[in-house]
């Protein structure tokens, strides 16, 4: 891990947390699947921000304990990659970092202050391309006046959204209350749904953010305006019981190519790419560990007129129901452009040039995570990662938060669009 290099970063301290029993030598190598070999060494990065000041020097203390003991359990997060067919669960740690940053826990709060919220995150993470650092990095934060931040970089290379979200409930869940804690019976897919192509592994491909070229703005959606938005698409459409993530994705969708089509001038069709969890669709546990998804396009190829959010929702609930009938194990879309790429040689990077991806967090309760002091005041991701991205999250109040990420100028047309103003407020930036 690089050290921190930034005048209002302090290190406190820097360790490795180590498991608190040693991993059985029957389970040292953990085995990557086809799609954990196709994503880069990128982490999944999550932020939770609590106002009450009350970690102590014991509460620290009881943070790294429990740490060490849910590694125990996520073994192969505490190991190191030994290239990119295989994690090697040698117990080397998780890295721990401490830091005070010389701002109050207010300018983040009320503010979307990119600058301010990547100083949450060590330097280089989570948009990195290491092969040989931590597989888990914790970064815990004090600002000024009281308030801190728990920042984790989960690898994307050992599990998905999923699967980083239940390390992070458990080790609040056995901080909080260790002596009632149910050590969760995890089940580690590895290569048994998706084994590796029979032409030999994929390169690790690297990870090219274009995020200096792009803004993040954080918007606010809240529960009445999603049940307003909600019952027009029902009134509309040929859904009648439409999702927040679909009414939100369908209206930051057509916002977005409607910004594009302001500096061309022209209606570029495009397409919508949302990933959908695979564990239940193929009788997985929910604590099945692995990148158990498929990703679902709806492309719109018409023209502007037939992009109504209602029309929207409709051919991206087709798209999903599609995705529900198909044998996702031997028939998955994923798994075939990534054999297909792999035939011809290629990396898989993106999903073309006027894809939209929007990835849903909503059903994993990052805001309810609590270590002993209360539920997070707010729940944040790291800035990035690349154009056209939005990553939806369910927030304290029982709305909804996206956060968007644009070019420079699509944003600034994004972000003055009437009808996303309707139902969505912007959180501003400083």
């Amino acid at each position: 891990m690089e050290s921190i290099a930034h005048p209002l970063v302090s290190i406190i301290s820097e360790k490795l947390i180590k498991p608190s029993s040693p991993t059985c030598p029957t389970k040292r190598w953990h085995k990557l699947s086809l799609i954990d070999q196709a994503f880069s060494n990128s982490y999944i990065p999550f932020s939770l921000f609590y106002t009450k000041d009350a970690i102590s020097k014991n509460n620290t203390q009881l943070l790294e304990e429990s740490l060490s003991k849910i590694l125990s359990i996520y073994y192969p997060y505490a190991g190191r990659l030994k290239d990119n067919t295989t994690v090697d669960c040698n117990d080397a740690g998780a890295e721990f970092v401490q830091v005070r940053i010389d701002c109050l826990i207010s300018e983040t709060l009320n503010w979307h202050n990119t600058a301010i919220e990547d100083l949450l995150f060590p330097q280089g993470l989570p948009w990195s391309n290491c092969t040989t650092g931590g597989l888990v990095v914790v970064q815990l934060t004090y600002f000024n006046c009281g308030g801190i931040a728990i920042s984790m970089c989960i690898s994307h290379k050992i599990g998905d959204g999923c699967s980083g979200y239940n390390l992070f409930r458990d080790w609040s869940e056995i901080t909080s209350d260790p002596n009632n804690f149910s050590i969760p019976s995890l089940h580690y897919v590895e290569q048994s749904v998706f084994p590796p192509p029979s032409s030999g592994p994929f390169l690790s491909p690297l990870f090219m953010s274009n995020k200096h070229d792009c803004v993040q703005r954080r918007y606010i959606f809240s529960n009445e305006k999603l049940l307003n938005l909600k019952n027009t698409v029902a009134a509309e459409s040929e859904v009648q019981n439409p999702t927040r993530t679909e009414v939100v994705s369908a209206l930051i969708f057509k916002c977005a190519v409607r910004a594009a089509k302001a500096k061309s001038g022209i209606f570029q069709p495009s397409s919508i790419v949302q990933a959908v969890d695979l564990r239940a669709l193929v009788g997985l546990p929910p604590n099945a560990i692995g990148n158990l998804l498929t990703i679902c396009p709806t492309s719109i190829t018409n023209n502007e007129e037939s992009m109504t959010i209602s029309k929207l929702v409709t051919e991206m609930r087709k798209s999903k129901e599609l995705v529900y009938k198909r044998d996702n194990i031997n028939d998955n879309m994923f798994v075939a452009l990534l054999l297909k790429l792999a035939k011809s040689k290629q990396e898989y990077h993106d999903n073309g040039p006027n894809a939209y991806q929007i990835t849903s967090l909503v059903k994993f309760a990052l805001h309810e995570i609590d270590f002993g002091w209360g539920k997070p005041t707010k729940v944040s991701i790291a800035n990035g990662l690349n154009n056209k991205l939005a990553i939806l999250m369910g927030n304290q109040s029982g709305g909804l938060d996206a956060f968007v990420t644009l070019t420079e100028h699509d944003m600034s047309v994004f972000e003055r669009d009437t009808e996303l103003l309707e139902f969505a407020s912007i959180v501003p930036s400083c």
